[in-house]
């Protein structure tokens, strides 16, 4: 097999114009290979003294304030589930001793409605016997005995 390209061999114009870098100004942020561990230049560390420095603290100004607000929500709502739950505790407290108490009047209506159904029971019991005498006493002596029915009760 004949290979008309190598892989090694340029298939590009190799008349390329360069770009010219530009010429550096000022120091480089990093330290070049002869630079470092040297002591710091008083006008490094007055540059440097100006700068502001890095807090820190994990949470900045507003992360505090947004913690805050938020731990002061949390504590609320805790007080307000807290006293909602006081709160339906002694309502139902409340309408627990107010159901036993109409328990208890119910069961005193129905006690004394039944002894008065027993006491009229009796007196209409006694008002029978006497309207059976009375009705006994009128046929036997009172209507001529032609006219006369059995008494009642015979």
């Amino acid at each position: 097999m004949v290979e008309d390209f190598p892989m090694h061999e340029r298939t590009t114009d190799t008349t390329q114009t360069a770009v010219p870098l530009p010429e550096p100004r000022g120091r480089s942020y990093t330290a070049r290979e002869g630079e470092r561990g040297r002591a710091m230049t008083s006008t490094e560390a007055g540059r440097l003294a100006g700068a502001a420095r890095v807090s820190r603290e994990p949470f900045g100004r507003m992360e505090r304030l947004h913690l805050a607000v938020l731990a002061g929500v949390f504590v609320l709502l805790a007080a307000v589930f807290g006293a909602g739950a006081a709160a339906y505790t002694a309502l139902s407290g409340q309408l627990l001793d107010m159901q036993n108490e109409t328990n208890a009047r119910l069961l005193d209506m129905q006690n004394e409605t039944s002894a008065r159904l027993l006491d009229m029971q009796k007196q209409i019991g006694k008002l029978s016997d006497r309207m059976t005498r009375i009705e006994t006493l009128i046929e036997t002596h009172l209507v001529p005995a032609s006219n006369a029915r059995e008494p009642a009760g015979s």
